[in-house]
C-alpha cells in the first residue's frame, strides 16, 4: 500500500495514497461520505500496482484521514479539495474515475480542466443527486428542518453512522448542477450502472450521456448490480475498462 500523505488546503490537511507508475494518472473520487479505503479504491490500487499504472485516491475534507469537518463539506468545496490534491500531487493526464457523488465531482473537474482529462469513468455517478437524490425523497416537514436548522441525519444503508444532509450542501448543489444543460467534456467516458441500483436510477446514465458534448461516451448497464457495485465481477469489469480506455489525446 502506498504512503499516506497530506496536502495543505487552508487551514486543514488533506489525506491520500499515490502510488507512481506510467500512464495517465488514474484519480478515484469516493462517493458520499465514504473514503479512499473502500473496496473499489484497494481494489483499483492492486490493479494499478499489478499493471505498473500511477493511481492517486484521496479523502475529501471532513472525510476519512482528511481533517476538518464533515458538515462543512459541500460538492464545490469537495471538487475544490480533490483539485487541490491532484494539482499537488499529480500535474501531468489523468483518468478519473468517480463513484456515485464522486462521478459529479469528477464531471464538474473534467469540465473545468478538459486537457488535463484523458479520459473518465463514471460508477453510479450521480451528478445533481441533491435534487433528484436528497430533496425530492424528502418529506415536506424533513425539508422544513432541514433549512430550518442547517442539517438532517438519515438512517444510512451502507453503515452504522446516519448520513448527515446540510442545508449549505443543499444550495451548493443547486449551484453546481451539471444537467440542465451540456457537459462541457469531449473526451472518451464510460459509464458504470447496475439497474438494481436503489439510490441512483439506471436511466440518469443515460441522461448523463445525452448531455455530455463528447461523442465516444459508452453506458455499461449491470442488470443484477446494486449501487456499490463492489462484487468480484464488477471490480473486474471496471479494471478491464479502464485497461480498454482508448489512448487519445487530452479533451480540449
Amino acid at each position: 500500500m502506498s504512503d499516506l500523505r497530506y496536502v495543505d488546503q487552508g487551514d486543514i490537511r488533506l489525506a491520500y495514497r499515490h502510488r507512481a507508475g506510467e500512464g495517465p494518472t488514474v484519480v478515484f473520487l469516493s462517493g458520499y461520505m465514504s473514503d479512499m479505503s473502500g473496496t473499489k479504491a484497494e481494489a483499483l490500487d492492486a490493479w494499478a500496482a499489478a499493471a505498473g499504472r500511477a493511481f492517486l485516491r484521496l479523502d475529501y475534507s471532513g472525510c476519512g484521514a482528511s481533517e476538518g469537518a464533515f458538515e462543512d463539506g459541500t460538492i464545490g468545496r469537495w471538487r475544490d479539495d480533490a483539485r487541490a490534491v491532484i494539482d499537488a500531487v499529480a500535474p501531468g493526464p489523468l483518468v478519473l474515475v468517480g463513484s456515485s457523488m464522486g462521478g459529479w465531482i469528477a464531471l464538474l473537474l473534467a469540465a473545468a480542466m478538459p486537457e488535463r482529462v484523458a479520459a473518465l469513468v463514471g460508477v453510479a455517478a450521480a451528478p445533481d443527486f441533491v435534487d433528484w437524490g436528497l430533496w425530492a425523497d424528502l418529506s415536506e416537514a424533513e425539508r422544513e428542518t432541514l433549512m430550518r436548522d442547517g442539517r438532517l441525519e438519515q438512517p444510512s444503508d451502507y453503515g452504522d453512522q446516519p448520513y448527515v444532509y446540510t442545508r449549505a450542501l443543499v444550495e451548493d448543489g443547486r449551484a453546481n448542477r451539471l444537467l440542465d444543460g451540456p457537459v462541457a467534456y469531449s473526451g472518451p467516458v464510460r459509464l458504470l450502472q447496475g439497474q438494481q441500483d436503489p439510490d441512483v436510477p439506471w436511466r440518469l446514465a443515460l441522461d448523463i450521456a445525452d448531455k455530455l458534448n463528447s461523442s465516444d461516451v459508452q453506458v455499461i448497464l449491470l442488470k443484477d448490480g446494486d449501487h456499490r457495485l463492489s462484487r468480484p465481477q464488477d471490480l473486474s469489469l471496471l479494471t478491464a475498462t479502464l485497461d480498454d480506455l482508448p489512448e487519445t489525446p487530452c479533451a480540449a
